[in-house]
């Protein structure tokens, strides 16, 4: 991360705590180095904000070039953001996405492919599990909360992002059925991180030696 984007997400972690309360769990688990796939759920326009405020790495997105226009040009290319072509199937953004995973970034992708409009999880696509295997690189689930409104923060409320433990994904699992099987199952992976997190929590609170006979 350059001195310039530390800053930037220093000033949003600070301005997230404040406005919505922003807290993470689970960011001591992802790598320092290495090629990495960051997979978060996708419900805002600005989740990939939020996925950068969550992760201390900088993350690598990719965007259609058609949104690369003032103003939001200067800021996409800030985030870390990928102008893409959609046009020849996609071809020249798995192309810069696997040169980028071979020069060790993370890279960020959202497994159902677009903004899903409730908060169930969507279809997932298999490209992050094909990136994964071609690009050597492991892939880190993410999951960013409801964003809580007024008079929930008011009460209390705070905006919650979990990062899970790191997956290895098989690479010897090739063709579409078993990327999808891999992609479901990193979805699931994903959409369980509250929960899993919620249980260790109420765990804890479990008086040691309680429902012992």
């Amino acid at each position: 991360m350059t001195r310039r984007y530390i800053l930037f997400r220093r000033f949003m972690l600070f301005m997230g705590g404040v406005i919505f309360g922003f807290t993470v769990h689970g960011a001591e688990r992802v790598p320092r180095d290495g090629a990495l796939i960051v997979a978060s759920n996708h419900h805002r326009f600005f989740d990939p904000v939020f996925v950068c405020m969550a992760v201390p790495r900088r993350v690598q997105w990719m965007a259609k070039k058609e949104l690369f226009v003032p103003p939001l040009r200067c800021f996409l290319h800030f985030l870390g953001s990928i102008p893409v072509d959609r046009d020849g199937g996609g071809r020249s953004a798995l192309r810069a996405a696997i040169s980028y995973l071979k020069e060790g970034w993370a890279l960020g992708i959202f497994p159902e492919g677009t903004r899903q409009k409730d908060r169930e999880s969507g279809e997932a696509k298999s490209g992050a599990i094909m990136l994964a295997v071609r690009g050597d690189a492991r892939i880190v689930p993410v999951f960013i909360g409801k964003v809580p409104s007024l008079r929930e923060r008011l009460r209390g409320g705070k905006l919650h992002a979990y990062v899970g433990e790191p997956i290895t994904i098989d690479n010897t699992r090739r063709g579409k059925a078993a990327y999808r099987d891999s992609a479901d199952e990193v979805l699931e992976e994903i959409y369980a991180l509250p929960r899993n997190a919620r249980n260790v929590r109420e765990a804890r609170d479990i008086p040691e030696g309680a429902g012992r006979s």
